[in-house]
């Protein structure tokens, strides 16, 4: 099988799962078990179908690239700064989001309970993020680049598909149109910085770093609005 045929079908079987996801919960389930448990199977298919794809299909062998200090650094460096804009945005447009319409939504997926939003909040920044890493940074990135040829537009391309799920659960939960745009331009941002982390660096744990720190800011901003 052609090379960019593959990567084409590696995309088609993994990139949607998660606004698929997204939408069941938001939109088509209304009972938050069904709606967990839509959201479990879904984690476990888009980190089984990599981990076969990589065993399987392209036959390598289990490596494990440990990040340089210079990687680690830069990781860190651009979570702050990521996070800082995050902030200031807040600060400035926090006072427009519709709280009400968001809360309403949340409720079925169990997050306006304090004790399962704060697992989950440990859930997203330790477990979640390694694995969207390992998913959109390494697999997704990586079959872009060898689809299109071409290092930046495929960095380009798998930030706009980690943004698809991200901007249709922030327009499901309330966000204006001119807020989801804004929110979309800084997700696609931010994807493109970690995928040219990880093809930089070579690791995942320095896409990680910095996509943790800009989760503890979001959580952050997420409890503010939910509990206080």
């Amino acid at each position: 099988m052609q090379s960019s045929k593959k990567s084409l079908i590696a995309l088609l079987l993994i990139s949607f799962i998660p606004t698929f996801s997204i939408a069941f919960s938001l939109i088509i389930s209304n009972n938050e078990l069904i709606s967990q448990i839509v959201f479990v199977l879904c984690k476990i298919w888009i980190f089984l179908v990599p981990t076969y794809w990589y065993f399987k299909i392209d036959k390598s062998k289990l490596e494990f690239f440990k990040p340089s200090n210079s990687g680690i650094y830069v990781g860190i460096i651009s979570g702050l700064v990521l996070s800082s804009i995050i902030f200031a945005t807040w600060y400035v447009l926090g006072d427009s989001i519709d709280k009400v319409k968001m809360l309403n939504e949340l409720k079925n997926t169990g997050l306006t309970d304090v004790r399962l939003f704060i697992a989950a909040t440990f859930y997203w920044i330790f477990i979640n993020s390694i694995l969207e890493e390992y998913v959109f940074r390494w697999f997704i990135t990586m079959r872009s680049i060898d689809l299109t040829g071409s290092e930046n537009i495929g960095i380009l391309l798998s930030a706009f598909l980690f943004t698809l799920h991200h901007s249709l659960a922030l327009h499901l939960l309330g966000f204006e149109w001119w807020q989801t745009v804004m929110a979309s331009f800084g997700l696609v941002t931010a994807a493109a910085v970690w995928s040219w982390l990880y093809v930089r660096y070579n690791s995942i744990i320095v896409c990680w770093i910095s996509h943790a720190i800009c989760d503890i800011a979001v959580f952050g901003i997420a409890y503010q609005i939910i509990f206080t």
